[in-house]
């Protein structure tokens, strides 16, 4: 792979599609067979109508206040198992695709416009192979400038939160967006510039606070709170009016295993992630937020990464990584991380795994399902000729092709053998709830099988440049 990215920085044009071989589709033949009789005889054979599946894809956008807006700015490509183009789909004013494909399984390839924020637009590209067309899937777009907050109310203020006496703190979260704090004593610090949103004349969302540090005698101290109604504001000493939070529940010190890896940790509830803390290879506890109202309905995601090579080369910055995620009810359960240390059979000089054809091989690592390969592109708009970004990420087998070599009427300018390759990176997934592909697809495609993120491990390779 590393020599991928060096030649295509340096040969000249169309020299990498007339490496690539294209596969011929082999079109089904049908033999109509005549039926002659006589003396009374008769067929009553009923002729079998042919079978139909449903597909369908909703493109949304999420705003401030968390409404589901539809997203039109995407295209979809319906494709057959050698990505060869089926036909191409434009979404209704909901942001519905729909498509009535022959065959139980397809490929797929969705293109959607992209921004982030203070960034040019750019494209996204997401491909999966070989769904059943009869599962729905959705696409979560990302566009700063598209997206339509009408329809929610936002406020920001600062928040006093009341609490114990701690005279160093060392660490503040919330669930809502602040940009910093401020101690005003020992007993009351400021959240600055939080912002709160809903849904005009809906339910405020419910945001915690919360503060760890060390009180006089160098002892852990902590303290959290929730706001759920943010209509309700006091005036302070300075005149502003500011939220109020008397927050005064204790913190849990959680030991630890004397060799866990080092890893991040959140409560996930009501529909939030709360209490995110980041534990270091040498401490030797967490500092747990357990005796809150939601405890019962809390479940704890963590996550570890190991470094298991990063290098720096002429082709860019080489980085391969394991990773682990547990979620669970028991917040010892999601401790007891595991990414493994061992590097996976793969080569790590040249990545020649996936080739010049853009075909790929990771067959060599044991017991991954499932491959997520995203490359991204220096692309020009194809009216402007400026730089804009775009990446491709496709969701396939252990071994297989990647679509990129295909051409996609109305981008074909903008992606081809000359665009220039910034860098790759490969995923490859195992869960510990399946070993069958197709669980996977379903998990990526809408997110809607809550277990199979439970428990799971990937190993991450990426090369950038």
């Amino acid at each position: 792979m590393l020599l991928k990215l060096f030649q295509l920085q340096n040969r000249p044009i169309n020299s990498l599609l007339n490496n690539y071989k294209k596969t011929l589709l082999l079109l089904p033949i049908f033999l109509g067979i005549q039926a002659c009789g006589g003396g009374g005889g008769s067929d009553n054979t009923t002729p079998t109508a042919p079978k139909s599946y449903a597909f369908s894809l909703t493109s949304t956008l999420t705003n401030k206040c968390g409404e589901k807006l539809p997203f039109v700015d995407a295209e979809l490509f319906i494709q057959n198992n050698d990505w060869s183009v089926v036909t191409k789909l434009q979404p209704n004013a909901d942001g519905l695709f729909s498509f009535l494909s022959d065959n139980e399984l397809i490929n797929y390839t969705l293109v959607a416009k992209t921004q982030q924020e203070g960034k040019v637009e750019g494209l996204d590209f997401v491909s999966f192979h070989q769904v059943k067309a009869t599962t729905p899937a959705i696409y979560q777009a990302e566009h700063i400038s598209k997206v339509v907050d009408a329809n929610c109310e936002c406020i920001t203020r600062n928040v006093e939160v009341s609490h114990t006496p701690i005279s160093d703190i060392t660490q503040v979260t919330s669930s809502a967006t602040f940009t910093s704090t401020e101690a005003i004593d020992s007993q009351r610090t400021d959240f600055i510039n939080v912002e709160a949103c809903r849904v005009i004349d809906g339910a405020w969302p419910l945001h915690s606070f919360s503060l760890v540090g060390t009180g006089n005698n160098s002892n852990v101290l902590g303290a959290a709170g929730f706001i759920d109604d943010f209509s309700q504001t006091v005036v302070n000493s300075d005149n502003q009016a500011v939220w109020q939070l008397s927050a005064f529940a204790a913190i849990e010190q959680i030991g630890l295993n004397k060799n866990h890896q080092p890893f991040t940790t959140q409560q996930l509830f009501l529909g939030q992630a709360h209490f995110a803390t980041k534990v270091l290879e040498d401490d030797n506890s967490v500092d747990l937020f357990n005796s809150h109202l939601y405890v019962s309905e809390t479940v704890y995601q963590s996550n570890a990464e190991v470094i298991l090579s990063e290098t720096d080369s002429a082709f860019g910055q080489i980085k391969i990584s394991s990773q682990h995620q547990v979620i669970s009810s028991a917040f010892n359960t999601s401790f007891a991380l595991a990414a493994t240390t061992k590097k996976p059979d793969v080569d790590d000089i040249y990545f020649s795994e996936i080739k010049s054809d853009w075909s790929y091989n990771y067959s060599n690592v044991a017991n991954y399902p499932l491959a997520i390969i995203t490359v991204n592109y220096q692309a020009y708009h194809p009216e402007k000729n400026t730089p804009m970004p775009a990446k491709w990420t496709s969701y396939g087998r252990i071994t297989g092709q990647l679509p990129v070599t295909m051409a996609l009427s109305g981008y074909d300018s903008i992606i081809n053998d000359d665009t220039l390759v910034l860098g790759t990176s490969t995923d490859l997934v195992q869960s510990e709830d399946t070993d069958k592909y197709e669980n996977y697809l379903l998990y990526y495609q809408n997110k809607n099988n809550n277990s199979f993120a439970n428990n799971v491990k990937n190993y991450h390779i990426s090369i950038k440049k």
